[in-house]
Formats: structure tokens, C-alpha cells, sequence
């Protein structure tokens, strides 16, 4: 750890100041700090150390190949919207589609055996997946917003084809986008709320919380597949195509 300490002078008149030197130390965090170790916060941290790394090294599943994250398109990005997707019509009513951010994976899924520690690695945010009642005008906007950036990550039931960063074709569920219908969109309240450029989420006439962590409803939908004898997989089909 370093400290820095600077001394300043100060024109009082205008509130200026320039900075005249600077001085640099560093300083070890180490045992010189506190030469008494708190044994009860100590026996706390290693209980809790303990039982994490067991729930987290659990096998929850086995991946048939290396899932990997991309545009516009990919194995894991797929993946995660179909399950988001597949969540949110179980726990609600069937949805037109389900949205997320690709930036919000951060890492790829190796082939072989699926642990909960890998979910955590991949889905470190606390986000929830949430229920967004969304006017057909906004999803027209949040579409020409996913083809300025040529891709996502998009669940089954979508068709969009985008050229020059222009949505060109757009079909939700085999049918062309009504303006004036309400369509049913699953996501999570990071989006919902506007972030990562996905402002026309924000448009939503009702927004329903899940309460269920992203991460949470990932493990329990891999366990649900594995439960069926089913390794875990995914596909690139035609849900966003980008013509050159």
C-alpha cells in the first residue's frame, strides 16, 4: 500500500491551488498492525471459508462442449437468455423474449463438469430477473438500440436481421412487431432500470421483481437439465443474423 501525502498552496483570492511537492512511502499491510489476532472474527472467517468452498466446488451438471460469449451471437449468451427466458414462463406466463446483456457474463463455460463455483465465476453480479410489461414502440426502439451495437444477448422466439447497424426484419414468436400491442420481456433489474445503453427498458407500464438472482435461477435450471439426464448445450440459429 502506498501513501501519498501532498502539500498545497492556495491563492486565496481565487480558490486556486497548485500542487508544490509530493512525497511517496510505502507500507506493508501485514501483522506489525494488529499483532493480536481476533480469534472469534478469525474461527468466523474460516467456518465461512470452509463452507463456501464446498458449495461452491458441487458438481450441479456437465457442459457437452465449451460454451463460449460473443456477438453477435454465441454459445453461452444463448444459452443464458433461452434459460432466462424458460424461467420467467414458468414462473409467470409464457414471455415474448428475454433480454440480456452479454457484458454482464464474464467468463466462458469449459466443457466437462458444471460447479456452482463456475455459476459464480460467470454470474458474479447480484442481479434479479424481473417481468417488464413493455409497449410495442419501445421494443422497436430497444431493437434499433441491439443493431447499433450488431448483437446481444437475445433468447429464442426472436428473428432479427440488421444491416449497416439497421434493423431490417424483425419477427417476435413468427410475427411481425406490433406498435400497439404489450409484449412480455424477461430480464434483470440491472437492464430494466437502463443500464448498459438499454434505455427503452425503462418505457416498461409495469415491472415485476422475481426476486430471484440471475446466478440462482442459472443453477437451478442446469440442475433441472441434469435431473433429465441432459448435458448441457446450446445452439446459434437464426434469432440475430448481421448481413455484411
Amino acid at each position: 500500500m502506498f501513501l501519498i501525502a501532498a502539500v498545497l498552496t492556495a491563492a486565496c483570492a481565487k480558490k486556486q491551488y497548485e500542487v508544490k511537492s509530493v512525497e511517496v512511502a510505502r507500507v506493508e499491510m501485514d501483522s506489525a498492525w494488529e499483532p493480536a489476532a481476533n480469534t472469534a472474527m478469525r474461527a468466523l472467517v474460516d467456518s465461512l471459508r470452509a463452507k463456501m468452498t464446498g458449495e461452491t466446488r458441487t458438481v450441479i451438471g456437465t457442459a457437452g462442449r465449451t460454451l463460449t460469449k460473443g456477438k453477435p451471437q454465441s454459445l453461452l449468451s444463448n444459452f443464458t437468455a433461452d434459460a432466462v427466458f424458460d424461467y420467467a414462463s414458468g414462473l409467470w406466463q409464457p414471455v415474448d423474449f428475454a433480454v440480456m446483456n452479454t457484458g454482464g457474463i464474464r467468463s466462458i463455460l469449459n466443457q466437462g463438469p458444471i460447479t456452482t463455483g463456475n455459476m459464480y465465476e460467470i454470474f458474479p453480479f447480484d442481479n434479479r430477473i424481473v417481468l417488464l410489461e413493455l409497449p410495442g414502440k419501445a421494443v422497436e426502439e430497444f431493437f434499433d438500440s441491439i443493431a447499433k451495437r450488431e448483437g446481444e444477448s437475445l433468447s429464442k422466439n426472436i428473428e432479427v436481421v440488421i444491416k449497416d447497424q439497421t434493423v431490417r426484419s424483425l419477427k417476435i414468436g413468427g410475427k411481425a412487431i406490433d406498435g400497439n400491442r404489450i409484449y412480455l420481456v424477461a430480464t434483470v433489474d440491472y437492464l430494466a432500470e437502463g443500464n448498459d445503453r438499454m434505455e427503452a427498458l425503462t418505457k416498461a407500464v409495469k415491472v415485476t421483481d422475481s426476486n430471484m438472482l440471475l446466478r440462482d435461477a442459472m443453477i437451478e435450471h442446469i440442475k433441472k437439465q441434469t435431473a433429465g439426464n441432459k448435458a448441457i448445450d446450446s445452439n446459434l440459429d437464426n434469432r440475430i443474423t448481421v448481413l455484411q
